[in-house]
C-alpha cells in the first residue's frame, strides 16, 4: 500500500490530491467521475490525503475484493491441465462474452488486455500433448496474477522491476 501511495504522489509532497484519486481509479477500471471521487474527500475533511488518510479510505475498497482461494478456484475452471495457466483466447473470449453484473460496464478488449499484460506468455508443453489434445499458444499465468493482485509473492519478474524502477 506503501507503494501504491508513492505511485499516486507524483510531486513526492506526502499528498494525494482528487485528480490523483482519480486517475488510480480510472486505470483500475472503476468509475472515476466527480462523485465517484468525492467519496475519498468528504466536503469537511482535507481536498488531499496523506498516506494514514489513504490508507483508511481505501481499505473498504479492498474489503471487497475476493479472496484468493476464490479466484484461484474460478480460474482453475479454465485450467484443463493444472498447469497453473489458461488458454489466453479462451479466457478474453469468457470475459468479454459473460454478461456483467447489474450497473457495471462490460469489459472492453483493452480493459481484458490492461488486465493480463505482464501475465502471459507462451506455453512449452502442456500434460496433454501426448495425446495430441495439447496447446502451444499464448496461455495467462493466473497463479502470478492473483498472488499479486492479493498482495502475495510470485507475480511476475517484470512488474516488479517497474515497480522499483518507480
Amino acid at each position: 500500500m506503501r507503494e501504491a501511495f508513492q505511485l499516486l504522489d507524483r510531486d513526492s509532497d506526502g499528498t494525494v490530491n482528487r485528480e490523483d484519486v482519480a486517475d488510480m481509479l480510472n486505470q483500475l477500471g472503476l468509475p472515476s467521475n466527480a462523485s465517484d471521487v468525492a467519496q475519498f474527500f468528504p466536503p469537511s475533511a482535507p481536498q488531499a490525503m496523506t498516506m494514514a488518510l489513504f490508507l483508511n479510505s481505501i481499505a473498504s475498497s479492498l474489503a471487497a475484493l475476493s479472496p484468493s482461494s476464490e479466484l484461484l478456484s474460478a480460474f482453475s475452471a479454465f485450467d484443463d491441465d493444472d498447469s497453473g495457466q489458461i488458454d489466453v483466447a479462451e479466457l478474453r473470449d469468457a470475459l468479454l462474452h459473460t454478461a456483467p453484473e447489474p450497473g457495471q460496464q462490460p469489459l472492453t478488449a483493452l480493459d481484458v488486455e490492461k488486465v493480463i499484460a505482464g501475465f502471459t506468455g507462451r506455453r512449452a508443453f502442456s500434460k496433454s500433448s501426448a495425446t495430441g489434445l495439447g496447446k502451444r499458444g499464448e496461455v495467462f499465468r493466473y497463479q502470478d496474477f492473483v498472488n499479486t493482485v492479493v498482495g502475495g509473492s510470485g507475480g511476475p519478474p517484470q512488474a516488479a522491476e517497474e515497480a522499483e524502477d518507480a
